[in-house]
C-alpha cells in the first residue's frame, strides 16, 4: 500500500464526511430561501443577534479585535441573505449591550478600492 493511499476505512470516513458537508450546504440552503423569509422583522433581529453577538465575542477572544468579523465580504453576503439587513441592523445593535462603534463597523465594511 502507497502511504498516499487510504485505507477502506479512511476512504468511508472522507465520504460520509463529504455527505455531511452537503447535507449541510442543503439545509443552508433550505433556511435561507424558506425557513429565514417567513420570519418576522423582530424574530430577524433577534436571529441576527445571536449572530452578530457570537461573533464579535469568538473574534474578540481570538483575535482581541471584535470588529474583525466585519468585513466586504460579510456584508456582501448578509445582504445577499436579507435586503433589509441595515434596518435589521439597527435594531440589533443598542441590544447588543456595548458602546457599539458605527464608525469602525462603517470602515470594516466598506470596500477598499
Amino acid at each position: 500500500m502507497n502511504i498516499y493511499e487510504l485505507s477502506d476505512e479512511e476512504k468511508a470516513i472522507v465520504q460520509k464526511h463529504r455527505k455531511l458537508k452537503e447535507e449541510g450546504k442543503e439545509e443552508e440552503r433550505l433556511f435561507w430561501e424558506i425557513e429565514y423569509p417567513k420570519y418576522s422583522f423582530e424574530r430577524k433581529v433577534m436571529y441576527w443577534l445571536a449572530d452578530i453577538h457570537r461573533g464579535m465575542r469568538c473574534q474578540g477572544e481570538a483575535t482581541a479585535d471584535e470588529y474583525s468579523k466585519f468585513s466586504p465580504v460579510w456584508y456582501e453576503y448578509v445582504k445577499s441573505k436579507d435586503n433589509n439587513f441595515d434596518s435589521v441592523f439597527a435594531e440589533v445593535v443598542p441590544k447588543l449591550g456595548m458602546d457599539f462603534d458605527w464608525q469602525e463597523y462603517h470602515k470594516r465594511i466598506r470596500k477598499y478600492v
